[in-house]
């Protein structure tokens, strides 16, 4: 629209309006006063590597030299073979400064199909990048584009530069004849679309990350957009798969400000930042967010808007047709039900219209059209398909000859909002992807074998995927027809699920009953295997069937043969941390794909883990050596303990710590603790002191809660507030650690061995601060501490050969080494290794994942009890708790075995139960059988799951002995005389534990 032209009144059937903006000026000649304004400013960054406007410009002005000289003319279509990479931008604007269109092509593409898609634009050359193979033997039309080998010519290329109506690019998508088509646009499009972005969200300093796809227009905003205003662009690597913990870490490594999610891929990462709330302090320099390609869920953008309260979310709808994206809505407090696409940007209209193309009354529904400076020109030699889309524009108000019919269903809210409602075709979208069904059914159908073939989209947990249904000869299977998308159709077009059948279901008037389709897609159930499942499979097996769209599973099943994706794949990894601990990654998943496989991850005897037999010193070799950078260098800080830093506090000990530090010194205690900002890591601290009934409102003024990670560097705090930290403490008491009895070496290092390092660079890193560390008689191997025959181990530093099979234990033995070796550099340290931390000796509130509250507890959900040789040391938390306050508060150093030094029955502990509850006496096979029961029946799977899982199974080979094992008797095989001088020194009296002890534990379950 020309500049200073009046803006128009939009009557109520339709919305828009037009706005002046630039047009003597393309997206090139914006990017080229912008690379002649700040030459040496940053523009593309990809990796480790960067590239300034003016390097950038002047390697474009060189290509694009280089491309002339091999024939490329303003209008030539030009391929760009090439993934994420900094060649990308580079090709493209280099081919605007000939006034040739660009085309990016999908590297995956099937040869077939891209050899049509050659044949198609009939190019004079194709540009490659990076690590891309030439899906061709025709190598002559290739250049190879490395944006290092080219110099830099400092003179933007003089000739006739494309006008506004000039076509600018094109992109492939689906074909409703099975035939890709090519969507045309123009500079007018791309232009009016960033000068509104510029107006919209400003401008000049974001750093914006390319989120989309270099085959999808909307990645064109990303890659282009910025470089039109003096903002950087940054061009994330890629592995092929979806990994959103790879996306956040290069949000925070950059500190992106604006990027773009599709629905789908937004709501797993609201629920990675819902998981892992340090993830969320990540994302803090996001100050925008556009998300579009799909209908937006509710609650996952208010749920992010929590998280995130500073960071704007723009829904954004638009086809390819039509400059990327043509109306915008930002999301506020008052879309609490559903989300409306919104109004046109500027210069762009959408009207909404019956089959007539009569435009309809307010909140009635109908087909939305689009006009305005958006438009492109319709398809690359395709004129029916043109004209079908492009229709005459019969409205006065609405400026332009044409408009585009999207084929999608809105209506028009009195308040000019649209609101969308659906498709009225068979195409669909997933994952932002536009797909003609019928394309893959005629891809499908190319198959030999294949009579027909029907393709529908399917519910798969909350997300859609393709299910494809098939009739031909029997010899079809799904692997068949799955190897046989993978040669026909690009990723984004393969059917996740196969359904081989006799005959379609038809409607009464003879048409395909697509609802009957989906019906058959129901998940049948499958045989059980010749294996039963372990209980870590079965674990696992409950994740998969809550994501996948099947009913049963054996262990040699394939998660994504089964219906699984990116997305599914990142949910299980989410699953299993909630549920065993473990943290895998989407990576991992793909490298072990079966269930069995995945067992063996999580359970430690993968191939990335510790092995379960006993390990050498080897294995932990590089763990086991402190930096050399970590030296003691000044004195000891003195005097009364003033600032503790506690880890931990959010478990059953921490709590139990920072209660006796606070009721027994007058110091300030700083709890290291994890959540989504410092509000909801302190409400995470008083919530689990109040669950057992520790907190007191008194104390709450000498409580700081510090809002990190163990597992981050520098625990994930700004470098200003670990450095006053580091001033600040005196003392530290290191709880923390991630405990899971099933889990590996490997799942705990992180938490247990890396933190532990990190600890001590805190504790010598300004004042030298004391260092007590809470550990366990597991780091013990077993031939160490034989039984009563064998002398008693004495509570030295030293600890030998590492524990074998239990990765925890593994994790704490590599960690005191780690203080021992401090330790030997002039770092104070005490180390208080724990044996059986029991319920509180009072109020009988026990510790919520321990294996023996488990025994108890299902014990009292089964009405069992069951007779056993266990026998265990009992030490109830409140004792340990004011041992290492003691501790801390005298200075002490070295070991402390700290344990009671009776131990009991672990009948003579459920005899005291059956006072309470009605438990029927019985052997283990039955108890064992009762609790797989109750498994089997759905109730409280994950928790029951983790029992069986550490219990015997009673199969043929068991005996009675085999439950000793699951406890140790330590009062027999470990010294404890430093603790009991240290007792009797203090004057701290521990009261026999018995049966009056153990009544107060029944009674708090009672209660």
């Amino acid at each position: 629209m020309p500049s200073g032209q009046q803006e128009q009144e939009s009557p109520s059937w339709f919305t828009g309006e037009s706005v002046p903006y630039p047009v003597d000026s393309t997206v090139l000649q914006l990017f080229e006063r912008e690379a002649a304004a700040a030459p040496e400013r940053v523009a593309l960054t990809f990796g480790d590597a960067t590239l300034t406007y003016g390097e950038l410009n002047g390697r474009a002005n060189r290509l694009a030299e280089r491309l002339r000289a091999l024939g490329v003319r303003r209008g030539d279509f030009v391929p760009l073979v090439m993934g994420n990479c900094l060649e990308l931008p580079l090709s493209m604007i280099a081919l605007m400064k000939l006034a040739a269109p660009f085309v990016p092509v999908d590297e995956t593409w099937p040869r077939e199909r891209f050899e049509e898609v050659i044949e198609a634009l009939a190019p004079p050359v194709v540009l490659q990048a990076g690590k891309v193979d030439p899906p061709t033997d025709d190598a002559r039309l290739f250049l190879v584009v490395d944006a290092a080998s080219f110099d830099e010519l400092h003179s933007n290329l003089h000739g006739p530069s494309a006008g506004l109506d000039d076509l600018a690019y094109g992109f492939f998508t689906s074909g409703s004849t099975g035939t890709p088509k090519c969507a045309l646009n123009v500079h007018r499009g791309l232009l009016n679309r960033f000068v509104h972005m510029t107006r919209r969200f400003g401008g000049g300093s974001d750093v914006v990350l390319q989120n989309s796809r270099h085959v999808f227009d909307s990645s064109l905003w990303q890659l282009l957009w910025p470089l039109t205003n003096g903002s950087r662009v940054v061009i994330p690597e890629r592995s092929g798969i979806l990994d959103l913990t790879a996306t956040v870490e290069v949000i925070r490594r950059h500190q992106v400000t604006m990027t773009d999610f599709v629905p789908s891929i937004f709501n797993a990462l609201v629920d990675l930042l819902r998981a892992r709330p340090s993830y969320v302090e990540d994302l803090a320099s996001l100050r925008q967010l556009l998300v579009g390609g799909e209908e937006i869920s509710v609650p996952a953008v208010h749920a992010f808007r929590e998280l995130l309260p500073k960071a704007g979310i723009t829904n954004t709808y638009g086809p390819t047709e039509a400059a990327i994206g043509s109306i915008f809505h930002d999301v506020g407090d008052d879309d609490v039900e559903t989300i409306p696409i919104g109004t046109p940007i500027d210069n762009t209209y959408a009207v909404i219209v019956d089959d007539d193309m009569r435009p309809v009354g307010p909140a009635a529904v109908g087909e939305i059209c689009i006009g305005g400076d958006c438009l492109g020109l319709g398809y690359l030699d395709d004129p029916a398909k043109t004209d079908a889309a492009f229709v005459p524009n019969p409205f006065d108000g609405i400026p332009g000859s044409r408009l585009y019919r999207t084929g999608d269903l809105g209506f028009l809210r009195p308040d000019g909002l649209i609101h969308f409602v659906g498709r009225r075709d068979q195409q669909v979208k997933i994952g932002g992807v536009r797909i003609e069904l019928s394309e893959v059914e005629h891809a499908l159908a190319t198959h030999p074998g294949v009579h027909e073939a029907k393709v529908i989209a399917l519910d798969n947990a909350g997300n859609k995927v393709l299910g494809a249904f098939v009739t031909g000869r029997s010899v079809l299977t799904a692997e068949i027809l799955r190897a046989h998308a993978e040669q026909v159709l690009s990723p984004s077009l393969r059917p996740k699920r196969y359904f081989l059948v006799d005959a379609f279901p038809l409607t009464p008037n003879g048409k395909l009953d697509r609802k009957a389709l989906a019906a058959l897609a129901a998940p049948a159930r499958k045989p059980a295997g010749d294996v039963a499942l372990t209980p870590a499979e079965r674990a696992i097996a409950d994740i998969w069937l809550s994501l996948l769209p099947c009913d049963e599973v054996d262990a040699a099943d394939d998660f994504f043969a089964c219906g699984g994706d990116s997305l599914a794949a990142l949910r299980l990894t989410l699953a299993l941390e909630v549920d065993s601990g473990v943290k895998l990654s989407v990576k991992d998943i793909v490298n072990a794909p079966t269930l069995r496989g995945q067992a063996a991850l999580v359970s430690g005897a993968g191939p990335a883990v510790a092995p379960s037999t006993a390990p050498g010193r080897d294995l932990f070799e590089s763990d086991l050596r402190l930096p050399a950078d970590i030296q003691v260098t000044g004195a000891v800080r003195r005097g009364p303990v003033e600032n503790v830093l506690l880890t931990g506090a959010t478990g059953f000990i921490g709590a139990h710590l920072l209660h006796e530090l606070l009721a027994r010194t007058s110091a300030t205690v700083y709890c290291l603790v994890r959540g989504t900002d410092q509000a909801s890591a302190y409400d995470r601290l008083i919530e689990n002191l109040r669950e057992q009934r520790l907190w007191d409102d008194g104390a709450a003024g000498r409580v700081v809660v510090v809002n990190g990670d163990l597992a981050e560097p520098r625990f994930g705090l700004s470098d200003a507030d670990y450095d006053a930290l580091t001033e600040r403490v005196d003392t530290i008491v290191h709880n923390g650690a991630l405990v899971n009895l099933l889990l590996s070496y490997q799942a705990h290092r992180a938490v247990n061995v890396l933190s532990t390092r990190q600890i001590i660079r805190f504790a010598v890193t300004g004042p030298v601060k004391r260092l007590h560390y809470v550990s366990t008689l597991g780091v013990f191997a077993p031939e160490t501490a034989a039984g009563p025959a064998v002398a008693p181990v004495g509570e030295a530093s030293a600890v030998g050969s590492p524990p074998p099979g239990r990765g925890y234990d593994q994790s704490k033995w590599v960690a005191e080494h780690l203080l021992e070796a401090a330790a030997e550099r002039g770092l104070p340290t005490a180390t208080y290794r724990l044996g059986e931390v029991m319920p509180h000796s009072v109020h009988g509130v026990p510790s919520r994942r321990g294996l023996a509250d488990g025994l108890v507890k299902a014990c009292i959900r089964t009405g069992l009890a069951f007779k056993s040789p266990i026998r265990m040391d009992y030490t109830p938390v409140d004792y340990v708790s004011a041992f290492v306050v003691a501790a801390v508060q005298r200075y002490e150093t070295g070991c402390f075995h700290v344990l009671q030094p009776r131990a009991v029955d672990f009948d003579e502990l459920l005899e005291a139960f059956t006072d309470h509850f009605p438990l029927r006496w019985v052997d283990y096979r039955e108890f064992w059988s009762a609790i797989d029961g109750l498994h089997d029946a759905g109730s409280d799977p994950g928790g029951l799951v983790r029992l069986l899982s550490a219990l015997p199974r009673p199969d043929e080979a068991f005996a009675p002995s085999d439950l000793e094992a699951l406890f140790s008797d330590s009062t027999a095989h470990f010294s404890r005389e430093r603790t009991r001088s240290f007792l009797d020194r203090e004057r701290i009296s521990w009261p026999e534990v018995g049966r009056e002890v153990f009544e107060r534990y029944a009674a708090y379950y009672r209660a």
